[in-house]
């Protein structure tokens, strides 16, 4: 990792032949950092590990996404829902690392190996997130198939989260409730993700909205650009978007039926 170290104790030593190196492809996983001799910046590597980290953890999210949408067709609901809050919280692991991007990466170190890297070159082509939308789009659709399955409706699942009695046993609304509720939190955390790294781009490459540059600008030409020439207004228009657009059609109608078409809502 570091061979050109002085410091014999400072050298980070690894691919020793162990079996929880071997067991864990810890040796591969390592072997992706860049060799110190040629970072562009010793902040590069922070910069490299947290996109790492990321992409691990995404990676992990779709596998139990593509695990509970199986169990969705085989009606075991309450173990879907518990692998979807497991993604979840694989999902605060990526929060927590665009986090320390924003904290603790300085501007000048992030513009000094922008301008080492190719042109083309774009978060926008991460395999983690654009997986992530596909399989959203799948399990959604395997969670209206069980819902329509069971003879329910999404709104009678929110009845059943808030229930005051106790349900018939063959009751599958209480069990669904709860899958509903932990998609509600895998959107979360995807959006807390995306709104964290919209501030990382505001905080790197400007372009927030309130800038006294941004609001005068009539037009996305003079907003600054990704490496594909691309304003970073798009970076915005994603953090808005929902990885389960429909889950949030239930929260619409329940407010309806609570607050009548004459009462203006608070």
């Amino acid at each position: 990792m570091n061979p050109d170290e002085s410091n014999r104790l400072f050298v980070y030593e690894y691919d020793r032949g162990s079996n929880y190196e071997q067991d864990t492809r810890l040796t591969t996983a390592l072997s992706a950092l860049l060799p110190e001799d040629t970072l562009v910046h010793p902040d590069q590597r922070l910069f490299q590990t947290v996109h790492l980290i990321t992409e691990y953890a995404w990676c992990d999210m779709h596998f139990e996404m593509r695990r509970a949408a199986g169990l969705l067709r085989d009606r075991d609901y309450l173990l879907a829902a518990q692998l979807l809050e497991r993604a979840c919280a694989l999902g605060e692991v990526a929060v927590q690392a665009v986090r320390v991007l924003l904290e603790f990466l300085p501007q000048e170190s992030l513009l000094t190996m922008r301008e080492t890297f190719p042109e083309n070159t774009t978060g926008l082509d991460s395999p983690g997130a654009r997986n992530l939308r596909r399989a959203a789009t799948a399990l959604w659709q395997e969670t209206e198939a069980a819902v329509t399955r069971e003879g329910l409706g999404l709104r009678q699942l929110v009845v059943a989260q808030g229930r005051a009695a106790v349900p018939d046993r063959e009751d599958r609304a209480p069990d669904l409730a709860l899958v509903r509720q932990a998609l509600l939190r895998l959107d979360g955390a995807v959006a807390a993700w995306k709104h964290h790294h919209l501030r990382l781009v505001w905080s790197q490459l400007g372009g927030h909205p309130e800038a006294g540059t941004t609001a005068a600008e009539d037009t996305r030409d003079g907003l600054p650009k990704s490496l594909r020439g691309q304003s970073t207004s798009g970076v915005r228009a994603m953090a808005e978007r929902s990885l389960f657009p429909r889950l949030w059609d239930s929260v619409d109608d329940t407010y309806r039926a609570f607050v009548p078409d004459e009462q203006t809502p608070a």
